[in-house]
């Protein structure tokens, strides 16, 4: 059996079991977990500090859940008037546990803002939302040993989403069933972002590893391809959906999206013209987690390039890493290249490839500590450099502060050689 995939599937199943943590690393409850760097631990507490009792955000304490570029807080979609992006993610911190006196405290945040998605969504939402819904159910299942009272609802969340599935057609005459954004950008009808869409991709294979259901595997290996496949330009078909991948061959990198679209969120750049990492860690996630069943060398050969590319592209000398290319030094962004390489550590081969991204990734980790044991939380992870970042909207800025505190749970486990 190939080692790679030997690793990948002792990982999911403990997984499964609740002994390892979304990214398949040992749990932060663990006796030997290390204390959170001093500004990592304020970061958390403005988490803790917003979240209501029965799940959800309160608007009134909370630091970026403000109107924005692209952001629903302050809208009517959500119950609360919130934007949820982030939770999914500060869910998986909380269940790797804080102080040991604070670990039942923090389960217990995390566990009510998994009933807070799980019952806040709805047919009509984005279909990143019904993604992330589904990665909060699979993270509650796992953390309770399998078990979980909203694994029915799992079903309920996929059959939303097959109702949305389209059948892509490749000009190579490839098909594949495609998942789109829910909604559409000039005369497409699918925006198709690839943080977007990566998320419910990784929801899929969540969705699989709580109902065993292998249909649903299925649809998750089949929309892969739009992530492996290459990105070609004015690929909208006439029935208003993508005929392309968004792989950009050349860089080595998703695009940000497959339309020449500008004035999204965080950034001015085209997004068919654009990597960012935002992408780069949920495709990584994706692709990586369907791995552990799909064992696919694309996916693979995918997320070794797309960590190069980060590395190449984003990371200044100092072991910083912007946005979408050396542009702001974020501690989200720096934690997400951590991420990144810890999850295909297991698959990279000997020799020169493997020993620079290593070597790269350390010194992200180390950029990441120091920072992580300084910041304060009003600083928003940044430091400006040519400020073609920004942190509009907010709510973008919480889900960066994820990646970093991620990025510093997963970082105790890099492998330095």
């Amino acid at each position: 059996m190939d080692r790679c995939l030997f690793v990948l599937s002792a990982r999911s199943l403990a997984a499964m079991l609740g002994l390892v943590s979304a990214a398949g690393l040992p749990c932060m409850a663990e006796p030997s977990t290390p204390c959170l760097p001093a500004g990592a631990a304020g970061v958390v507490q403005a988490f803790l500090d917003e979240s209501l009792p029965a799940g959800g955000i309160d608007r009134t304490k909370s630091m970026w859940q403000a109107p924005g570029r692209g952001a629903a807080a302050g809208g009517d979609m959500f119950p609360g008037k919130i934007d949820p992006r982030y939770l999914r993610y500060l869910i998986d911190i909380l269940y790797r546990g804080g102080p040991n006196e604070d670990r039942a405290a923090w389960a217990k945040v995390a566990d009510a803002h998994v009933a807070y998605l799980a019952s806040a969504v709805r047919p009509s939402h984005p279909s990143w939302v019904l993604g992330n819904a589904l990665e909060a159910i699979g993270l509650h299942h796992a953390r309770h040993g399998g078990t979980s009272p909203y694994s029915a609802r799992t079903n309920e969340v996929v059959a939303w989403l097959r109702k949305r599935r389209v059948e892509v057609r490749l000009p190579d005459g490839t098909t594949f069933g495609h998942f789109p954004c829910g909604y559409g950008i000039f005369n497409a009808k699918d925006a198709g972002w690839t943080n977007d869409l990566s998320m419910v991709g990784a929801g899929l294979v969540w969705a699989y590893e709580v109902t065993g259901d292998k249909t649903i595997l299925a649809d998750a290996a089949g929309f892969a391809e739009y992530f492996v496949r290459p990105w070609r330009p004015a690929a909208a078909g006439s029935d208003g959906y993508w005929e392309c991948g968004t792989w950009r061959e050349k860089e080595g990198c998703w695009v940000i999206g497959p339309s020449h679209y500008s004035g999204f969120e965080s950034t001015d750049r085209f997004a068919d013209e654009s990597s960012w990492v935002f992408s780069n860690l949920t495709c990584v996630d994706f692709l990586m987690r369907l791995y552990r069943h799909n064992p696919d060398p694309r996916y693979v050969d995918r997320c070794v390039r797309a960590a190069q590319w980060t590395f190449r592209e984003c990371q200044f000398p100092d072991g910083a890493v912007g946005m979408c290319g050396r542009d702001d030094k974020w501690l989200g962004f720096t934690g997400a290249a951590v991420s990144i390489v810890t999850m295909i550590a297991p698959c990279l081969k000997t020799g020169d490839d493997r020993a620079a991204i290593l070597r790269d990734a350390c010194r992200a980790k180390a950029y990441l500590d120091a920072g992580l044991e300084k910041t304060d939380v009003k600083s928003h992870g940044v430091q400006w450099v040519t400020r073609t970042s920004s942190t509009d909207p907010l709510v973008n800025v919480g889900m960066a502060w994820t990646y970093a505190l991620l990025g510093w749970s997963n970082g105790q486990s890099l492998p330095s050689r």
